[in-house]
């Protein structure tokens, strides 16, 4: 009979998604390889860099207990000590109704910067992190999420090919992102990616704040 503690050992996360057919032993050894050099990533961003499907990823951590906490993650990456690690999650208690996410309880403490906050995001979240330096955005595929909700959740459509639309966050949650998937078109893959507000908010304001260009006409026939 199997001892209770090895029928419920934890598979390492690789080896959850190796079971599940998401990657090969190939891809694994690949990413294990790339994080050995890349320390400071855990293996699910790697993944995600790789192609391999967000969601499939996120699916396997849950089902498996492999989602860090952001105050292990903060831990881990040595951005606070302990001490202020229970400081931060005695705060959190504290705020009964707003019940602020730690990652933020920490940064308005100044224990962390926010290059710190931004990485625990991506880790936590499994979020690649992009650039909108110099990304103009599109009024067509803005339509995807609406421009109410778009203004009021601080969402950028990056794109949208081959099934998956990709949108660019400022400030992730779990339920908030759960939400959307159950909103997007039937067969439609959704993939969030982590940037920071002072490139969101600009964007927005090109894309809402000036009228769209007038639709092109044709020219006039001519005439005999």
């Amino acid at each position: 009979m199997a001892s209770v503690s090895g029928e419920f050992e934890k598979k390492p996360l690789g080896q959850v998604l190796l079971n599940r057919h998401i990657i090969t032993q190939e891809m694994l050894d690949l990413a294990l390889a790339r994080q050995k050099a890349e320390k400071k990533k855990y293996l699910g961003q790697i993944l995600v860099e790789m192609g391999v499907p967000q969601d499939e990823i996120n699916k396997a951590m849950d089902s498996h207990q492999h989602r860090r906490k952001v105050g292990e993650i903060l831990l881990d990456s040595e951005a606070i000590t302990p001490n202020q690690l229970d400081t931060a999650l005695e705060k959190q208690k504290e705020q009964k109704k707003s019940r602020k996410p730690l990652g933020r309880i920490c940064l308005e403490m100044g224990y962390i910067s926010h290059g710190q906050w931004m990485d625990a995001m991506a880790k936590h979240f499994v979020m690649p992190v992009v650039s909108l330096s110099g990304f103009e955005p599109s009024r067509v595929l803005q339509k995807l999420i609406g421009e109410k909700f778009a203004l009021d959740k601080k969402i950028i459509v990056l794109e949208y090919e081959n099934g998956k639309i990709r949108l660019a966050l400022s400030d992730p949650n779990l339920f908030f992102m759960e939400e959307m998937k159950k909103l997007s078109p039937l067969g439609k893959r959704i993939e969030f990616c982590l940037a920071e507000q002072s490139e969101i908010s600009p964007c927005l304001e090109r894309l809402y704040s000036t009228p769209p260009p007038p639709p092109a006409t044709a020219p006039p026939m001519a005439t005999a």
